[in-house]
């Protein structure tokens, strides 16, 4: 089940409407099966491997939380019962593409990367002290099940989540308003800006770069770059919005990464809870021991980011590409934590620089992200050496530059504000007349139905 699709607008009102009427235990057993109902959509399988999943972290969970000198064989254990099988069915899915899903890809349960990560840190969590173990299994199947976030989360931590299961939760005008709000801001992201591009972009762009001159190809991958941040936003932002509608906030997934001035400050706006989680569970304990182990100061300071986001490239997938990715990541952080100095006091001028200089190596990077293989990856970044031809690109630019645009607005909007709900403080009858002008907006975008594409991350 799709989730922009009518048959999930039902099934949405369906569990709504129930759950208003619920206490709060019957609450969260009804949302723990009406997650399962909805990953059923998707095939029994998949939900067969999360109900075994959830049972065994639930278990090791209930281990780690007793006093043991065993403890840490039982972390090592549970760390390992979660994370081989994510190796290895990263591995089995390679080589993957976010364009054009493997076929192979279906071995893959759909949001199993996700919920994976969210099992580790649990034990980890659980295992320094850091929240005590969940002992009412619906609450944690809930947390690993919670179908918002289920396919492309964002992955949420438990200490954050649980606490939210256990207490009585209302929903007033505010948070319906916000959360209404949130998911036609994810539905603007996706319909009018994300798919738009995608409709516009050469779909062999990434299997056959050497078709396209330099230029062509610094536009497309600029047009890629908005397609996939839009797509994913819109994704993060729908999904807050839903659960906001039962009175569950999930964390920001996005916070204007265009506008970052630093390669650090761009992995803190991207996809910021695997950014954390990246940064909590791999990056902090492999630069404390290696502290502690009085290691060179240079592998200190080169290996935790180099690591970190190679782990992410493979995370994304098993194939060089997506290596390449991470460790053009890593690389990039090395080199800006050993030059990059603090300039307080800097100009207008000097922060748009600094701004568009860390868009352009992103951009850059995105390259192997997307490409069919390393091989190809390579062949587009040649297109750029001088002695290409800078044929200038036939396409709706006028499409492209509107599209481009709205996705600027609502970051700028967002970023005036401080906050994703800027819209709560408008007056009303600015909130009316801008609702209008999204429900025609997306009217006119997907009114005549056109074909929808799966989000990316639906991918993982």
């Amino acid at each position: 089940m799709e989730i922009i699709s009518l048959p999930f607008l039902a099934f949405a009102l369906v569990v709504i409407l129930v759950y208003s009427r619920l206490s709060r235990p019957a609450q969260n057993a009804w949302l723990l099966a009406a997650s399962y109902v909805f990953y059923l959509t998707w095939g029994w399988g998949y939900a067969a491997v999360l109900v075994g999943i959830t049972l065994v972290n639930y278990l090791l969970g209930l281990r780690l939380g007793q006093d043991s000198p065993a403890k840490s064989k039982w972390l090592w254990a549970g760390i390992l019962v979660n994370a081989a099988p994510l190796v290895a069915l990263k591995a089995l899915v390679s080589p993957y593409t976010l364009l054009t899903f493997n076929t192979s890809a279906a071995l893959l349960p759909i949001g199993f990367s996700f919920y994976t990560l969210q099992a580790i840190s649990y034990l980890v969590d659980v295992s320094r002290g850091q929240i005590p173990p969940v002992r009412n299994p619906i609450d944690f199947a809930l947390y690993l099940a919670w179908f918002p976030k289920l396919l492309s989360g964002p992955i949420e931590k438990a200490s954050r989540f649980i606490p939210q299961l256990e207490k009585a939760r209302s929903v007033d005008n505010a948070r319906i308003g916000s959360g209404l709000g949130l998911i036609l801001v994810g539905l603007l992201r996706k319909l009018v800006i994300a798919d738009a591009l995608t409709a516009i972009r050469p779909a062999d762009l990434f299997s056959n770069p050497a078709a396209y001159s330099s230029l062509e190809r610094l536009t497309w991958l600029v047009v890629f770059a908005f397609t996939l941040y839009n797509d994913f936003a819109g994704y993060t932002s729908i999904a807050r919005g839903l659960s906001a509608l039962f009175g569950i906030d999930l964390s920001p997934n996005f916070a204007q990464p265009f506008f970052a001035r630093s390669f650090g400050e761009f992995w803190n706006r991207w996809h910021i809870s695997l950014s954390t989680w990246l940064r909590d569970y791999i990056f902090f304990p492999l630069r404390r021991r290696m502290l502690q182990k009085r290691l060179p100061a240079w592998i200190a300071l080169a290996a935790p980011p180099l690591l970190t986001m190679l782990v992410s490239g493979y995370w994304h997938g098993a194939s060089l590409s997506m290596l390449a990715w991470g460790g053009l990541h890593g690389l990039y952080q090395v080199v800006e934590q050993k030059f990059r100095k603090s300039r307080p006091d800097e100009t207008a001028l000097h922060k748009v620089l600094s701004a568009l200089t860390i868009f352009v190596f992103v951009t850059l990077a995105w390259v192997p992200f997307a490409a069919v293989n390393f091989s190809t990856a390579l062949t587009y970044w040649r297109g750029f050496l001088p002695g290409y031809s800078f044929t200038f690109p036939t396409t709706a630019w006028l499409n492209i530059l509107a599209a481009l645009l709205f996705s600027l607005g609502l970051d700028w909007q967002e970023f005036r504000a401080g906050s994703d709900v800027y819209f709560l403080r408008w007056t009303a009858r600015k909130q009316v007349w801008m609702l209008v002008a999204a429900l025609l907006v997306l009217i006119l975008f997907a009114g005549g139905g056109p074909n929808i594409s799966n989000f990316v991350y639906q991918g993982f």
